[in-house]
């Protein structure tokens, strides 16, 4: 009887949408050598080619060194411009010493205009020095953010030895950066006026599509960088009324193949995925222990595509897509006292989706069942009155 009620309630909750209605298909071939889209909100990997390969970022780094500064300072804040930061090489807005600018305004060069000076000045002023505010920056992307594989040398870019992300972790630094209402506002400046001792003009965002160059309405905020080493850098954000995804894309040859890249994950990411959940006090069983949750867990899951679960003797459960590629982890708790008998069950959705190769125990099934069951007595041969 469980399997039947199994496969009616699959029926119910199949997608609708397919990845040849919309036209839209995974991207088969990606200049950049390393790229990934991941949702922004529930965290699920969407995509991904090299996507935990150390990577130098260039410039995009500064989306670390911002979100640092914007958690650590106050934008109203007075900074003067120290020898230092503007004598410091690269990209700039001209920034001379001994001038006094806002916080707010450095973060604008530093975002719009990508100055390698206005980072620096941002770094002294928040820790008292770009060494101590780098350290801070390492842990805080380690502790608060999460990263698994970052170490910065500075807060703007250059090449160093060791100055290395993976797009992973810059999907995850940017995705937590977008949970900030001033970071976002930040990340979306097309042009700005600029007026300090150094310079007086007009700063456009060095991101093609931010700036508007390049159409995609979609589009939220963008970062870009280039140094030789690294190459073309390129981090996006983007959402429509299902999805707000943020796509990397790392060390492309030129400005046509990243922008290419970026383009063909955007339409991949906001057309091909739905948001899905799995509901708190689902129990899953492995080796005779039991495991519930303790709050729903959301995930990003292909519109036309199963989802499949593993769990592992620590806990962690882990879903992948059909490709069996990870795109969620979690770690589950087990529970105490007597294991449950049950190993199967279907996953309850407030979206189409579903969950092969499983079974939740959950109390809207056995409630369906029972109506099932009910059904079925009252439609047996002599069930009814002559």
């Amino acid at each position: 009887m469980k399997k039947v009620i199994v496969l009616i309630l699959l029926c119910f909750i199949t997608p609708s949408v397919s990845a040849q209605q919309n036209g839209v298909k995974k991207p088969g071939h990606i200049y950049s050598d390393s790229a990934i889209i991941i949702d922004s909100k529930t965290g699920s990997i969407l995509y991904s080619k090299n996507g935990t390969k150390r990577m130098n970022p260039a410039s995009i780094t500064k989306i670390a060194t911002a979100i640092y500064a914007i958690q650590h300072s106050d934008l109203r804040d007075q900074v003067k411009i120290s020898e230092k930061a503007s004598r410091t090489e690269g990209s700039t807005v001209y920034l001379a010493p001994g001038e006094t600018l806002s916080m707010e305004q450095l973060l604008q060069g530093l975002m719009v205009n990508s100055g390698n000076d206005a980072a620096v000045a941002i770094a002294e002023h928040t820790e008292g020095s770009v060494k101590t505010f780098v350290d801070k920056l390492n842990l805080f992307l380690k502790e608060e953010v999460g990263v698994r594989d970052t170490h910065f040398e500075n807060p703007h870019g250059l090449y160093g030895k060791n100055h290395y992300t993976t797009a992973y972790d810059m999907a995850k630094i940017t995705s937590y950066a977008l949970q900030d209402e001033q970071f976002r506002e930040l990340f979306d400046i097309d042009s700005l006026d600029w007026k300090a001792e150094g310079w007086n003009t007009t700063l456009y965002n060095h991101h093609k599509m931010v700036k508007g160059e390049i159409p995609y309405p979609e589009v939220t905020g963008g970062k870009n960088g280039f140094i030789d080493e690294s190459r073309h850098t390129l981090v996006t954000s983007a959402e429509n009324d299902k999805l707000s995804i943020v796509v990397v894309t790392m060390k492309a040859q030129s400005k046509r193949a990243i922008y290419s890249d970026t383009r063909k994950l955007l339409d991949y990411g906001l057309n091909q995925f739905e948001r899905n959940y799995i509901p708190k006090e689902t129990v899953f069983q492995l080796d005779g222990t039991s495991y519930d949750l303790k709050k729903d867990i959301p995930f990003t899951q292909p519109v036309d595509g199963k989802i499949t679960q593993k769990l592992a003797a620590s806990g962690e459960l882990t879903l992948y897509n059909q490709d069996h590629e990870e795109m969620l982890s979690t770690t589950l708790t087990p529970v105490k006292g007597t294991p449950v008998t049950h190993t199967e069950a279907v996953a309850s959705s407030e979206h189409k989706g579903q969950f092969s190769e499983q079974l939740l125990f959950y109390p809207f099934i056995i409630y369906m069942a029972l109506l099932f069951i009910a059904g079925v007595s009252v439609f047996r041969p002599g069930s009814f009155n002559k």
